[in-house]
């Protein structure tokens, strides 16, 4: 459509289809540039109303987002460091049990278990964990992809949304049979936004650094949030967005690389042998991300995971060498996988492979949880891929259970896919 029509196209009256990387810049700028109020029919329908996410008015938007953001910075995701370490290493332990059996794991419940345990321990500090089912929750995946996958549907007709949320819930329910996740959603975050509300503590105990674990939920409702914003319902709608942004991209990125390292043999050796010396001491010396950020080939394998193919020589193959080394301004200039706020240069870092500067993204509407999820995959990486670790096996699965197909606001492989499937050796 570019190619015949241009790089701008109006789409309908308000949507503009832009394909021009010179315009990022101008479009994603900073409050003191321009605010900007989220596009409204984005949100239509999805059923999400009152969350920081979905919110349209800037100034709105900023305040709902603010009692967040120290859980999701970079020194706070520091503070979880016992928190990654303990779930990862849980995962690694299940496949460790499975080492030799036959048994066939869908390593993309697996991952969305782990992930959906890290942000779910964040959000409410104590929860049932997916890990321990004995298949990785797949109601969990399923839940989330079912709400993913009617996003679109709900946008372009909002008014469908209105229509079931209006209907008796037995009637809705015998209507449409699916609908009884987003009711078991609904049931388990106003459950636990219930038991936050319920534990109410003296102001000198409001740091929530000082329990094991950070808990966002606590926090927010011992805040000084007006009462309005601390509304039963818009609190769930609120954990039902951290809950499910934080355990779709994080899984879906891990499935991805790992079956992508997995299908090649020469970058998994080579990924296992650069994490030799600094995964030595696993489990009892468990290496900071600051630490894993200094691996080079590790954080080239991250980065090629989240890049698209629009400025990248053979962009199709799965290649971390192209971020070793010199490497093209173009690319980093085009490598937003969180989307870009506004930009601010942060230091120049001698690792990844090249001294290179590293734009910080910032603003407002940028992704809050983009540390957690470097954090978290750059671990569980390391773990997987260390020397001595459970090896796993693609079982009848190829990179095109994996690589990109169709967007449904998040990436999703061909819907006829069986998963990343692999066994334990």
């Amino acid at each position: 459509m570019h190619k015949k029509y241009g790089p701008i196209i109006r789409i309908n009256p308000d949507v503009l289809c832009i394909n021009d990387p010179e315009a990022y810049n101008e479009i994603y700028v900073t409050e003191s540039k321009r605010k900007t109020n989220n596009h409204q029919p984005f949100s239509q329908g999805i059923g999400f109303d009152g969350s920081h996410f979905l919110t349209t008015d800037h100034d709105l938007h900023r305040r709902r987002r603010k009692p967040l953001e120290p859980f999701f910075s970079r020194s706070g995701i520091l503070r979880l460091q016992p928190l990654l370490a303990e779930t990862i290493e849980k995962l690694s332990n299940r496949f460790e049990h499975a080492k030799g059996t036959g048994t066939v794991i869908r390593l993309d419940h697996a991952f969305f278990a782990l992930s959906g345990d890290v942000v779910g321990k964040l959000c409410w500090a104590e929860k049932d964990e997916f890990l321990d089912d004995a298949d990785y929750s797949p109601r969990w995946y399923n839940l989330v992809h079912s709400i993913i996958k009617t996003i679109y549907l709900f946008q372009m007709f909002p008014w469908l949304a209105r229509t079931l949320n209006n209907l008796p819930k037995s009637m809705m329910l015998r209507l449409v049979p699916q609908a009884q996740v987003f009711e078991d959603f609904d049931k388990m975050t106003l459950e636990n936004v219930a038991i936050a509300k319920s534990a109410k503590v003296a102001n000198e105990q409001r740091d929530p650094y000082k329990r094991r674990y950070p808990s966002l939920f606590h926090w927010i409702v011992n805040s000084d949030m007006p009462e309005s914003e601390l509304a039963d319902n818009r609190l769930a709608n609120e954990a039902q967005v951290i809950l499910s942004a934080g355990s779709t991209s994080t899984a879906r990125t891990l499935t991805h690389i790992t079956c992508h390292v997995l299908a090649n043999p020469r970058i998994e050796c080579r990924l296992r042998e650069e994490l030799r010396q600094i995964m030595a001491g696993w489990p009892e010396k468990v290496p900071s991300w600051v630490e894993l950020e200094g691996v080079p080939y590790l954080q080239a394998v991250l980065k090629e995971g989240l890049r698209d193919d629009s400025v990248y020589h053979d962009p199709f193959t799965f290649g971390p060498e192209r971020w070793l080394g010199e490497i093209d301004p173009v690319m980093l200039r085009n490598f937003v996988p969180f989307t870009r706020g506004k930009t601010r240069k942060r230091h120049v870092v001698a690792y990844r492979g090249a001294r290179m500067s590293l734009n910080g993204v910032a603003g407002s509407r940028n992704c809050l949880g983009q540390n957690l999820a470097q954090a978290e995959i750059s671990l569980s990486l390391a773990v997987l891929f260390r020397p001595g670790a459970p090896r796993l096996e693609l079982y009848e699965t190829d990179v095109s259970d994996t690589n990109h197909v169709h967007d449904y606001v998040v990436p999703l492989p061909r819907l006829d896919t069986k998963g990343v499937r692999v066994t334990v050796h």
